[in-house]
């Protein structure tokens, strides 16, 4: 038998035409119809086994191609945020900065015709109004004129032993509404000092975390009143008896113990208003400040960051008039600075009576906005002398 000779032909493909050839999908892979988890972990390892394979093969852009692997995966990752951008992003705020900061560099300084920058003024209807020209603007000064910003910056200005009137120019409400008003002037502006947000905020972020539900000393219970019975064979007119004198006596001790109990008790109460009384004036006068940069600050910047720091402060200016207002409920039982033995036991326990009372109910709208400004809600607290106070004695800070 003769033999036949068969002829094998080997075809070599060259890249290009295997490309063409090929279809190197992901539907060839994986057929979506037909996977369990066994065949779903080879075909991902086959997968990244290609992927590794072809890496530099495959092209940068293109239709098939690592941008279009990179956008696809992107896509269906969601959400997805590059470590890059926020750099980017944060680069670009610097630079917006620092542009607005050249620009008004060079800017010429704004001056006003009549009342050059570095004058003080005065509201001549209102004399704890001062301001500050600056740029041509008229800033508001933080304090009257015996607050520590008016005397540091009468000394900055090169005044010595002159009173106010030889340096402050008294001008009409009408003058003053006319002039281009400008941020704030406060002790930062003497010292040339800027802070960021956050060093702004960390000064008076944790100067009032008094929670008044967790002050102990606050609750009159726990200054005891001491109750006696007096019996009824009892007689203060008979002299020289040992049983008489002997209930004399007691009656003597408890009253005094219960006089004792409600001075130190008032006492406690007095400190503890004097206070939040000054730490609410300092978040009020923080409030207001902000509220004038915001509006009226010189660059986007300054606005912005008082922006923020106004939205800080609110809630502690809300606590600390929260606060008042329980101080207020309690105080109405003790505000007599002198009190008979009958009287101060009568009030302790009166007072005793009414505190769980006083505390647990929530405050209103109506009661804190009896507090804001300088002296509103000041006749909430009868004889304690709060406009007189001139030491800063509230929590962290100062009052200019």
């Amino acid at each position: 038998m003769a033999q036949e000779r068969i002829k094998l032909t080997k075809k070599v493909y060259d890249k290009q035409t295997a490309n063409d050839l090929l279809n190197r999908s992901f539907s060839e892979i994986i057929n979506p119809n037909n996977i369990n988890n066994t065949n779903l972990d080879n075909n991902i390892k086959r997968l990244f086994n290609l992927y590794n394979d072809l890496f530099y093969e495959i092209p940068k852009v293109g239709q098939q191609s690592h941008t279009t692997l990179f956008q696809q995966s992107r896509d269906y990752i969601g959400d997805y945020i590059d470590s890059k951008d926020a750099e980017i992003e944060s680069l670009i705020d610097k630079i917006v900065e620092l542009e607005e900061k050249l620009s008004n560099q060079d800017q010429p300084n704004k001056e006003h015709p009549f009342f050059g920058n570095g004058t003080i003024l005065m509201n001549r209807d209102h004399k704890s109004k001062l301001f500050y020209m600056d740029k041509g603007t008229a800033r508001p000064i933080a304090g009257n004129i015996s607050s520590e910003v008016f005397k540091d910056l009468k000394g900055a200005l090169g005044f010595k032993n002159e009173g106010w009137e030889d340096i402050v120019i008294q001008i009409s409400p009408e003058v003053i509404s006319q002039i281009e008003p400008g941020p704030q002037f406060g002790p930062e502006d003497i010292g040339s000092s800027e802070t960021n947000v956050e060093a702004e905020i960390a000064t008076f972020a944790d100067s009032f975390n008094y929670n008044v539900l967790q002050d102990g000393e606050l609750n009159p219970n726990n200054y005891p009143i001491t109750e006696y019975t007096i019996p009824s064979d009892y007689n203060p007119s008979i002299q020289y008896s040992t049983y008489q004198n002997s209930i004399t006596n007691q009656i003597e001790q408890a009253n005094i113990a219960n006089v004792s109990s409600y001075d130190k008790y008032r006492e406690y109460l007095v400190n503890r208003i004097k206070i939040v009384w000054q730490s609410e004036k300092r978040f009020e006068i923080l409030k207001e400040k902000y509220e004038n940069d915001k509006e009226f600050g010189f660059t986007e910047s300054e606005r912005n960051k008082a922006s923020v720091l106004r939205e800080a402060v609110v809630p502690k200016l809300r606590q600390a008039q929260e606060t008042l207002v329980y101080y207020k409920r309690l105080w109405i039982f003790v505000k007599n600075k002198s009190a008979n033995s009958a009287n101060a036991k009568s009030l302790m326990l009166e007072a005793q009576a009414n505190f769980e009372d006083n505390i647990n109910t929530p405050v209103t709208d109506s009661e804190r906005s009896e507090y804001g400004g300088w002296k509103k809600g000041i006749n909430n607290f009868p004889n304690i002398d709060l406009a007189g106070l001139t030491g800063y004695t509230g929590e962290g800070g100062n009052l200019y």
